[in-house]
């Protein structure tokens, strides 16, 4: 088997909103089972390599190096009995990865072994897949989680990857599955290029799914985001930053650089700093948009109705809904502004408009939409269309001054078809979806465009 570095950052869900974290921050914690906390702060341990929370407090497992600088192994009493007896019998390395499920459910691997025992049929369908007389036919595990209504996720060390999100997923997986459709919907993207993901095996819709290029998404409970966050941002080690590159030329005096996205003799128009006109067109779009979106977003979720007080005692209030945490790269977080669009950039004083279902689309103004190339001239001719081209979209968001690669990606997210579509009214469904598509496929095609230039070396 492929050996893991001990440098290997990990995050395990418990129960109760209990977690334990590693990355190159360092390790964090929150809740954690008494004896495990005990160990952890006596002393005894130096470094963690790996840890995994099961669903009770007293079922965990630490893989760690002791004060005598030698690696070594300590679990709770709740592990199951079967994989006690594998650990008991096991020489600790910095290389063991430990899966704890629900009923006893179990994965551990190292390079010298494998067990696993109670896992959904569908991922031990998947494991066994992998498996051939001669060996390994898909390489051995590299990450493997599961979690409630038999949601998982594995990926072989070849880059094979399986997931399912449950039969009943829709109600149970909402954050995961729609994490899942964007990054489908990605062009170019491919799942072997997440580096890490892992699942609440207690908690429906609590996961941490971070890619090689460094963007992220997950969802926990409010008082654990920070932590989550701050994993997702110091997962990879942090690199020196690359020298600025010296500005461009200048064009020769007299020269009158043409507007973004006209043409001249096929060649691409250099991109110019908008106007304050078009400054002012954007901040009124993207409030108008910003509210609008709102107020669909408020009319999808349901009102809680008062219920009569109950006579006799009744269970513990309903757990609180996994937060959301924003999709977001980890190589240049803290210098992404949100799009101007998004509502919780507004000013206290722009009110959220009465909640309301989408029943039109906030098209690009007609002040930008003034590109006269023949081809977008017949694409923008179409009343049941976007109305606005490429370029046309491209000097209105050039006019946000926060234009830019990871920003178009924020960007490209509100206008997925399918969540999109989830915010307007059933009846104008279908044309609101096909609109957010349109407006979707261009952003996609400008990141594209960034790309290329980031490739040849433009800016």
């Amino acid at each position: 088997m492929k050996i893991t570095s001990s440098n290997t950052c990990f995050f395990s869900f418990g129960p109760d909103d209990s977690f334990i974290s590693k990355s190159y921050e360092g390790l964090r914690y929150h809740s954690l089972p008494p004896t495990l906390l005990t160990l952890i702060t006596s002393g005894s341990v130096l470094d963690v390599h790996w840890a995994s929370l099961g669903q009770t407090p007293t079922s965990w497992i630490l893989s760690f190096r002791d004060s005598s600088s030698t690696h070594n192994l300590a679990w709770g009493t709740s592990i199951p009995p079967r994989l006690e007896k594998v650990l008991s019998k096991l020489t600790p390395s910095p290389h063991l990865r430990v899966f704890l499920g629900q009923e006893g459910s179990y994965i551990a691997w190292d390079p010298t072994f494998v067990r696993w025992a109670g896992l959904p049929d569908r991922l031990e369908d998947t494991l066994q897949s992998w498996l051939t007389p001669a060996g390994w036919r898909a390489g051995p595990p590299r990450m493997v989680s599961w979690g409630p209504a038999d949601a998982f996720f594995a990926m072989s060390e070849y880059g094979d990857v399986a997931y399912r999100l449950g039969p009943r997923a829709p109600d149970e997986w909402p954050i995961w599955r729609e994490t899942v459709e964007e990054w489908k919907a990605e062009r170019g993207f491919r799942w072997s290029a997440v580096a890490y993901l892992a699942l609440d095996p207690i908690v429906s819709d609590q996961f941490v799914a971070l890619r090689n290029d460094g963007t992220w998404a997950g969802s926990i409970a409010d008082e654990n985001s920070t932590a989550l966050e701050a994993f997702a941002q110091n997962f990879f080690r942090r690199m020196a930053k690359p020298k600025a590159r010296a500005k461009s030329q200048s064009p020769p005096p007299g020269t009158q650089e043409p507007r973004n996205g006209n043409y001249a003799n096929g060649t691409p128009a250099r991109v110019v700093e908008p106007t304050p006109e078009e400054l002012e067109v954007y901040k009124q779009w993207s409030t108008s948009t910003g509210l609008l979106l709102a107020s669909a977003l408020a009319a999808t979720v349901p009102t809680a109705t008062p219920s009569p007080a109950p006579s006799t005692p009744t269970t513990a209030p309903k757990r609180r809904a996994p937060k959301k945490l924003q999709i977001r790269s980890q190589s240049s977080s803290a210098s992404i502004p949100r799009p101007a669009s998004d509502p919780s950039t507004q000013p206290p004083s722009a009110r959220v408009p009465q909640a309301n279902l989408l029943t039109s689309f906030p098209y690009v103004p007609p002040t930008v939409t003034t590109c006269v190339q023949p081809v977008c001239a017949l694409q923008k001719a179409d009343p049941n269309g976007l109305r606005a081209c490429k370029h046309d979209v491209e000097r209105l968001l050039r006019a946000s001054g926060t234009y830019g690669y990871e920003w178009l990606r924020q960007e490209r997210l509100r206008w997925h078809p399918d969540r999109f579509g989830r915010l307007c009214a059933e009846e104008w469904r279908d044309e609101g979806r096909k609109l957010a598509e349109e407006m979707f496929k261009i952003i996609d095609i400008l990141i594209a465009d960034l790309e290329s230039a980031r490739a040849n070396g433009d800016r």
